[in-house]
């Protein structure tokens, strides 16, 4: 039996609609029932707080944010930076005082262990992980967008990485969004585990994998929200040497969005967790095109 249902989950959570998700995430959603600041730091310009948020759904979600001194109201923008950066991308944030920045950790429990048979338990672990973050994901854009000190026009979501799968789900179903920017990611989850199985260990063949755990995580596949995004942009900022998503992957996401969107492709590889000034060149390259962009207009 169990075989039979793992067989036969990945066919029948892939032929669900986006609206099936919406509205699954949209029910999780719940409200704020508290909102726990702890003082981390302070400079001239700047007060960093770590934050506990809970929801009436009985979830927790733990993260940091950097709030302008001043009484605003100022660009926000929610950062989803995949599971091992969290909140620490906050302190790699230079030279953007003037913008409200909130980072989550993400809630992934047990073992991140892709090697063997373990990739499939990991998988499940990752599903459960995601249904958790996108609506607490939605509760962090409420607590932002009822801060007096925020400028409710101009509220953006930076996903980085396989931040992207719960990133993207969260900017679209928030509509006061004002827009999203993806950095080295992409879309058809399935290509993307089948790409890199060999590399993380998997036991299972590349397209099985894929097969496997594109439809066990298909309630984050980015291609079944990004053309709800519209009207608000899209910006993509993609390496041209990144080894974990592909420039195919990129170009599907990016194709299966409507405009107004803009795609950048520079030189470097993927980022990983450990490397601390490619991921601060990364994020501020990003942040201040953001800002830098809105300052024409």
């Amino acid at each position: 039996m169990l075989i039979r249902l793992i067989i036969l989950l990945p066919s029948l959570l892939s032929a669900q609609s986006y609206y099936n998700f919406r509205d699954g995430f949209l029910d999780r959603k719940g409200e704020i029932e508290t909102m726990e600041l702890s003082f981390v730091d302070e400079t001239p310009t700047t007060r960093t707080f770590d934050f506990r948020l809970t929801s009436s759904s009985d979830d927790s979600l733990h993260g940091r944010i950097r709030m302008p001194k001043g009484t605003g109201p100022f660009p926000a923008a929610l950062l989803c930076v995949g599971l091992e950066t969290g909140r620490e991308v906050i302190e790699m944030i230079e030279g953007q005082d003037s913008v409200m920045l909130m980072a989550a950790d993400y809630p992934f429990e047990g073992e991140w262990n892709f090697q063997g048979w373990a990739a499939v338990g990991t998988t499940f672990r990752l599903r459960s992980a995601g249904f958790r973050t996108v609506p607490l994901l939605l509760n962090c854009l409420d607590w932002l967008f009822e801060l007096d000190a925020v400028d409710k026009s101009d509220v953006t979501v930076v996903a980085v990485s396989f931040g992207a799968f719960t990133g993207v789900p969260a900017a679209v179903l928030d509509p006061r969004v004002k827009q999203l920017v993806i950095v080295q990611s992409g879309g058809n989850l399935s290509g993307v585990i089948a790409h890199n199985s060999k590399r993380w260990g998997v036991a299972l063949p590349s397209w099985l994998a894929g097969w496997l755990g594109g439809g066990i995580l298909a309630a984050f596949e980015p291609t079944k929200y990004i053309r709800h995004l519209t009207p608000r942009r899209l910006i993509m900022i993609n390496g041209e040497g990144d080894s974990f998503f592909t420039r195919e992957s990129a170009e599907v996401l990016y194709e299966a969005a409507d405009e107004p969107k803009e795609i950048i492709w520079h030189k470097s590889r993927h980022v990983m967790p450990g490397e601390k000034n490619l991921i601060r060149e990364l994020t501020n390259m990003v942040v201040g095109r953001i800002y830098q962009v809105k300052w024409k207009m």
